[in-house]
């Protein structure tokens, strides 16, 4: 089983080094962006979210679901309003508490994404049958589970699985 897994580890790395997978891969969680200095990743988690939630949720709500300060959970929200993506309601039962949802715009943007993202996923695996996909979808899943079970730190000293004293060699 060594030859094989040593097969599955080197296929592994040639697809991690195919760009135009790892960028296709990489934008799904944050629909396309990479965060910076103007709080972008935090504005797609917040989308994100919400599209979850057709009800909408409060600050305080979205401030514990994402695990973000109240202040910014207000900034981000000023700015998605200002975008047209979300909206701010008068909750019906609490006539203190105001629900931020999506918009109408927020809704299409979403729309999109998901007509983005199936077609993306239909290129990377158009190839592969129901089946294979199923079963594909399955292995990744238990490939995942596998590795957060392992020691990362005992896992990449420096020459691990070298001769000791040896240093690593730089393939």
């Amino acid at each position: 089983m060594t030859d094989g897994s040593r097969d599955l580890l080197e296929s592994f790395g040639k697809l991690l080094q195919n760009r135009a997978f790892l960028m296709a891969v990489g934008h799904q969680a944050g629909m396309g962006g990479h965060g910076g200095p103007n709080g972008r990743r935090g504005q797609g988690r917040l989308l994100k979210v919400l599209a979850k939630t057709p009800d909408g949720l409060t600050n305080a709500e979205i401030a514990e679901v994402l695990d973000i300060r109240p202040s910014s959970v207000s900034a981000t929200i000023n700015r998605l309003e200002e975008a047209g993506f979300v909206e701010r309601v008068p909750s019906p039962t609490d006539k203190r508490a105001i629900i931020v949802r999506l918009s109408q715009r927020g809704h299409e943007l979403f729309d999109q994404y998901h007509e983005h993202k199936d077609d993306v996923a239909d290129q990377l695996f158009g190839g592969l049958t129901a089946d294979e996909q199923v079963q594909l979808e399955q292995l990744l899943t238990k490939l995942s589970h596998q590795i957060s079970d392992l020691d990362w730190d005992d896992f990449m000293q420096r020459g691990h699985g070298w001769p000791h004293g040896m240093d690593r060699p730089r393939f």
